[in-house]
C-alpha cells in the first residue's frame, strides 16, 4: 500500500473521503457518480420513494442501487433513503474492489463502506466542542464491511429519536446505514436504550450496534472493542457548503491505521 492516499470528493448533496491506492480511486468516483444519477433517476418516476419513512416496493425495472435500499430499508422498517448514503459508499467500495483493492473504504458523510487488510479505528464523534472521542477497533479483515451512523441531535441525519448517536455495523454499508436509523429512531429517552435495538434483532447480515443517549451507552451484538481517541477533526467528511465542518456533524469516521 505505498501509494495509499485519502482524497475528498463531491457531487451534488454527495461529499466522500475515498481512501485506497490511488489507482483504485477513479473507479470509485466513476461508481458513486453512476449510482447517485440512478436514485435520482428514480426519484424522478417515483417521488414517494424519497419522502415516505416506511419501506416502499422499489418495482421490477429498478436499478440494483434503488433495489439494494428498499431490500436493507424494509429488513429493519425505514424508508429507502435512509440507506442512500451507504448504498452509494457501498456501490464505490465495491468499484474498487473490482479493480483489485484489498485495503480501503469510503467514508460518505459518516456511513463508512470499507474492506481491511489491516485493523482500523473508526471515532465515533457526537460532541462538537469535544477534544476527545471514542472509537472502534475494527478488524474484520478481507470481507466488506458497513459502519455507519444516525443521530436524532447532530448532523443532518433524518432521525425520529433523539440519540447523540447511533452506530450500526452491518456486512454492508447498505444494511448499515439502514439499522443505524431504525435504531436511532426508537431510541427516544433512557427507558429505550434496550428495546432500541428490537428492529436489527434476527437481521441477517447485521453484526451489532450501540447508541449514545446523555452520556448512557447502550450495546448490542458484536461491537468492536472500544478506545478513546483524541479527536481528529481534519478527518470528519463534511459538504463544502457546510458553514462550519464540524458543526451539528456526528457521524463515526476513520482516524488512523492501526499498525500492529
Amino acid at each position: 500500500m505505498s501509494d495509499f492516499t485519502r482524497s475528498r470528493f463531491e457531487i451534488g448533496e454527495t461529499a466522500v473521503t475515498i481512501a485506497a491506492d490511488a489507482e483504485h480511486q477513479s473507479h470509485a468516483i466513476d461508481a458513486i457518480i453512476t449510482a447517485r444519477s440512478c436514485v435520482k433517476r428514480h426519484i424522478a418516476n417515483d417521488p414517494f420513494f424519497l419522502t415516505t419513512f416506511e419501506p416502499h416496493e422499489c418495482g421490477r425495472d429498478a436499478s440494483d442501487i434503488v433495489r439494494r435500499m428498499c431490500a436493507a430499508s424494509r429488513t429493519v422498517g425505514v424508508g429507502p433513503m435512509a440507506a442512500v448514503a451507504g448504498a452509494i459508499a457501498q456501490a464505490g467500495l465495491e468499484a474498487m474492489i473490482g479493480n483489485g483493492c484489498r485495503h480501503g473504504w469510503i467514508d460518505n458523510g459518516g456511513d463508512i463502506a470499507l474492506i481491511l487488510e489491516q485493523p482500523v479505528t473508526v471515532e465515533v464523534y457526537c460532541e462538537p466542542d469535544a477534544l476527545e472521542a471514542f472509537a472502534l477497533e475494527v478488524d474484520t479483515l478481507g470481507e466488506i464491511l458497513g459502519v455507519c451512523s444516525s443521530s436524532g441531535r447532530l448532523g443532518h441525519s433524518i432521525s425520529l429519536g433523539d440519540s447523540d448517536v447511533s452506530v450500526a455495523i452491518a456486512d454492508s454499508a447498505v444494511l448499515a446505514d439502514a439499522a443505524a436509523t431504525a435504531i436511532g429512531n426508537c431510541a427516544r429517552g433512557k427507558d429505550d436504550l434496550v428495546e432500541c435495538f428490537r428492529p436489527v434483532k434476527g437481521v441477517n447480515g447485521f453484526v451489532g450496534g450501540l447508541v449514545v443517549l446523555d452520556g448512557d451507552v447502550s450495546m448490542y451484538g458484536r461491537v468492536p472493542r472500544l478506545v478513546g481517541v483524541e479527536h481528529s477533526s481534519c478527518l470528519v467528511t463534511s459538504h463544502s457548503a457546510m458553514s462550519d465542518m464540524f458543526e451539528g456533524e456526528c457521524h463515526p469516521h476513520i482516524t488512523r491505521r492501526v499498525m500492529n
